[in-house]
């Protein structure tokens, strides 16, 4: 193994929200190179609180057949990394990937978040354990007999009181076969992700967004609860830190969401993700419909 430690001194953005917390913690950031030891299971590259590695769903590669592998991400207790859209500060992890030919990435699948912070910093992510999966298309050439190893560049922000920035080299090694063979140690830690993974919204619903002065208003019809939060795919559409009221109607739901200071264009649709009360959580994509104002009272 091939450790160095530097400085980095990029620091915590917070999108130009006041009252972020966070500081850099200089002299933290670790470069570290490492290789596989075990089948499903990358040796873990590691910061002072996040350990990282490259792991598989499976315990071989199959010619031609889609492999799934994770990249897992293990932090202490209150600390915590982000997702896609990192809300107010913070930024998501970053894989580079370095394949053998005739392999391809597909991309990362992002489990519902929750909500970080408080007061009027929100940001969105992940405490303490999480699984990133990517399904990695295998070219139908391989032989059946060798190792195939896969390799990728990644770096993070993992944060508490502070943040600390990191980077690693991951590698992961499976034998090629020609038949499957059982799951992976890693295999539960998949079948948990994937209950985390958004749904598709169901065939029966029907969703738009209605735009105003100050916020839009997402109605879901079909949808038949009372409680939900949505969490947006691009920053700065919505106030994050904003309370998100909702109220039931007769075969569906609306949601009031606060629009974002930052909204320079109405966008054409809003995206993202919309967790019930009772856990569940779909991928949603809201045409907006936008009606011009009331005029002013004389």
């Amino acid at each position: 193994m091939f450790l160095l430690a530097m400085t980095w001194d990029r620091l915590c953005g917070c999108r130009g929200r006041t009252g972020c917390r966070r500081s850099i913690r200089p002299g933290n950031i670790l470069i570290v190179t490492v290789l596989a030891t075990a089948s499903a299971w990358g040796s873990p590259g590691a910061t002072g609180h996040l350990k990282a590695r490259l792991v598989s769903d499976t315990d071989s590669v199959q010619p031609g057949r889609p492999l799934w592998v994770g990249l897992r991400f293990e932090m202490p207790k209150h600390w915590h990394i982000y997702w896609s859209n990192p809300g107010d500060s913070g930024e998501p992890p970053r894989i580079r990937w370095r394949l053998p030919a005739g392999f391809q990435a597909g991309a990362v699948q992002w489990p519902a978040p929750e909500r970080l912070g408080s007061g009027s910093v929100i940001d969105y992510g992940y405490r303490e354990t999480v699984l990133l999966p990517v399904e990695i298309q295998t070219p139908s050439t391989l032989a059946a007999g060798g190792r195939m190893t896969l390799s990728a560049e990644v770096s993070w922000l993992v944060c508490k009181d502070v943040c600390e920035p990191g980077k690693a080299d991951l590698t992961l090694s499976l034998p090629v076969r020609t038949a499957p063979g059982p799951g992976s140690a890693a295999h539960a830690l998949f079948q948990e992700a994937r209950s985390r993974l958004p749904q598709p919204m169901p065939p029966d619903w029907r969703v738009e967004a209605t735009s105003g002065q100050d916020g839009f208003v997402l109605t879901i019809h079909g949808a038949g609860e009372a409680k939900a939060s949505f969490f947006p795919l691009e920053a700065g559409q919505i106030d994050n830190a904003a309370p998100q009221a909702a109220t039931a109607l007769p075969g569906g739901m609306r949601l009031a969401l606060k629009k974002s200071e930052q909204l320079s264009r109405m966008p054409a649709r809003l995206d993202g993700v919309l967790e019930l009360g009772s856990g569940r959580s779909y991928a949603l994509s809201a045409p907006v419909l936008s009606f011009p104002d009331p005029p002013a009272a004389p």
